[in-house]
C-alpha cells in the first residue's frame, strides 16, 4: 500500500469518529414563539375542514402552522427555556404574522415581548401521497432573534427532504407527526443559558 492511499484510509477511519457539535447554549432563558409564516401558497390545514368539522361538530380550523408553533413551544419547554403564554404573544403583536425574521423581531420590540424571539419560516410540505402518506416533504426555517438589537442568535434550516409519517393512514395525522418530528429535531441544539453564580 502506498503512502498516499494510506493517509486517504487514515482520513476517512478518522472522519467516522468525529462526533456531531454538542449543543450550543442560546444567550437567552425566554422565548416568544411566533405564529409560523407559510410560504406554501396552501393552507396545510390539518383539521376542520370538513363539513362535519365545520357545521355540525364546530372543530377550529387546525394548520400545519399552528402545529409547529405548539411543537416549537413543547419542545423548548422540555429544553429548559421559559417560552412566553401563546394567547400573550398574539395578543401583543396584534395576531400580526411576521414575514421574516427582521419583521418578528422589531414587532417584539414594538410590542415590548420580552425574550428572544422564534420565526419558524414554512417553504415546503407536500406529502408524497394524498392519503396514507408515508412522509412529508418538508423544507422548514427557524432563526432566534433578540428584539432590542435584531441580532440573531441561533438559526436552524431543514432543507427540501422528506420527514418520515410510517403507519399514518391520514393526512392530517401524518401533518402532525411531521411536525412533532422535525420541531423536535430542529431545536434540540438549542440549549438555555443557565445565570452564572
Amino acid at each position: 500500500m502506498n503512502r498516499r492511499m494510506a493517509c486517504v484510509l487514515l482520513a476517512f477511519s478518522v472522519a467516522g469518529c468525529v462526533r456531531p457539535p454538542a449543543p450550543a447554549p442560546a444567550p437567552v432563558r425566554s422565548i416568544a414563539v411566533f405564529p409560523p409564516n407559510n410560504r406554501t401558497g396552501d393552507p396545510l390545514l390539518i383539521s376542520g375542514t370538513s363539513f362535519v368539522e365545520q357545521y355540525i361538530i364546530k372543530t377550529q380550523r387546525y394548520t400545519v402552522a399552528d402545529a409547529l408553533r405548539v411543537e416549537a413551544a413543547t419542545q423548548l419547554v422540555q429544553q429548559g427555556f421559559d417560552v412566553l403564554d401563546p394567547q400573550a404573544v398574539s395578543v401583543a403583536s396584534d395576531g400580526q404574522t411576521p414575514a421574516s425574521a427582521e419583521e418578528a423581531a422589531a414587532l417584539a420590540a414594538r410590542s415590548h415581548i420580552e425574550g428572544a424571539v422564534l420565526y419558524i419560516e414554512i417553504r415546503r410540505w407536500e406529502p408524497n401521497v394524498g392519503t396514507e402518506p408515508t412522509f412529508i416533504i418538508a423544507s422548514v426555517a427557524a432563526t432566534l432573534v433578540e428584539p432590542a438589537t435584531g441580532r440573531v442568535l441561533w438559526s436552524g434550516d431543514h432543507p427540501s427532504r422528506p420527514v418520515q409519517t410510517p403507519g399514518i393512514i391520514n393526512l392530517g395525522d401524518a401533518y402532525s407527526v411531521a411536525a412533532h418530528t422535525l420541531m423536535k429535531e430542529m431545536l434540540a441544539p438549542l440549549v438555555p443559558e443557565h445565570p452564572g453564580p
